[in-house]
């Protein structure tokens, strides 16, 4: 799964920072220029895969964190939303005293990133929307704005974890590679599972992404950019498929660049991790 040099510098054990009064954990990696790494809707920061960390962080310090409610860091009262999430994250950068990071946000993380790079465009180096997008583009295909109904009634019949299971399966992964390679699909699943959101605090995450929205915003982003997009990722999920998203983003952040990840579902860092990290290498050496 690695694709460069080993790191250069030890990994630092976990660790927290406060962020408004609340303890964000986060583990730091490697040396040079931050890249700050923001998972999707209820992911802690150990489904970050080790490779892949690795592989980015011979180059990079490279930030990885636990959303409210997610791993080793608790759940908060109160409304979640990106917005926070993103307040989040630029917390954890400004109290490690990092430069400006590229910033790499998966799904839902992708939705928290447009925020930071809308707030505070000095703490972003660069942008990497992957698999995401910005909330309700067309009147015609409105985007639920609370847990949507088939979440709702997969977790009845399937209890948590099985749904958990089964969409990690089948959206992350394309079906011939959950086939052949049942070993990534259950690592996925058991870094989620071990270090899970219980299920009030996964389904205010699941709003959190519902209530997302920067269509109407995108014009303002003015950091480099890349959208980042497997060309199977087209199961229509609770915000639509995520490569008409993507189109989106590139038509509407100025300057923005599209690559797609051909043969790849949602979770293409954890399907094709070789190809992915070869471009996420490349973008943030050119920027």
């Amino acid at each position: 799964m690695r694709s460069t040099e080993p790191v250069r510098a030890p990994a630092m054990p976990e660790s927290s920072v406060n962020v408004g009064g609340h303890a964000i954990s986060y583990r730091r990696r490697g040396a040079g220029v931050p890249l700050l790494l923001i998972a999707g809707t209820g992911y802690p920061g150990g489904t970050w895969h080790p490779d892949l960390v690795e592989a980015l962080a011979a180059h990079h310090t490279v930030v990885t964190f636990d959303h409210r409610g997610t791993g080793a860091t608790a759940p908060a009262p109160g409304r979640y939303s990106t917005r926070l999430f993103a307040q989040d994250a630029l917390g954890v950068l400004d109290a490690l005293g990092l430069e400006p990071a590229h910033v790499v946000g998966h799904s839902m993380g992708g939705r928290v990133a447009q925020w930071m790079a809308l707030e505070r465009p000095d703490r972003v180096r660069s942008l990497v929307l992957a698999a995401t997008g910005p909330g309700q583009f067309r009147a015609d295909r409105p985007v639920t704005r609370g847990v949507p109904v088939h979440v709702v009634l997969e977790l009845v019949d399937k209890g948590y974890e099985r749904y958990m299971r089964d969409h990690i399966a089948a959206t992350f992964f394309t079906p011939e590679f959950a086939r052949e390679h049942p070993e990534v699909v259950a690592w996925l699943h058991d870094a989620f599972w071990r270090d899970r959101p219980d299920l009030e605090n996964y389904l205010r995450h699941v709003v959190a992404r519902q209530e997302h929205q920067t269509a109407d915003r995108l014009a303002e982003i003015r950091v480099p950019t890349l959208i980042l997009i497997g060309d199977r990722d087209t199961a229509v999920m609770g915000t639509g498929a995520h490569t008409e998203q993507s189109d989106y983003l590139a038509e509407h952040i100025a300057g923005a660049v599209k690559r797609v990840i051909p043969g790849s579902a949602h979770g293409y860092f954890w399907q094709d991790p070789k190809r992915t990290i070869d471009i996420l290498l490349e973008w943030t050496a050119s920027h």
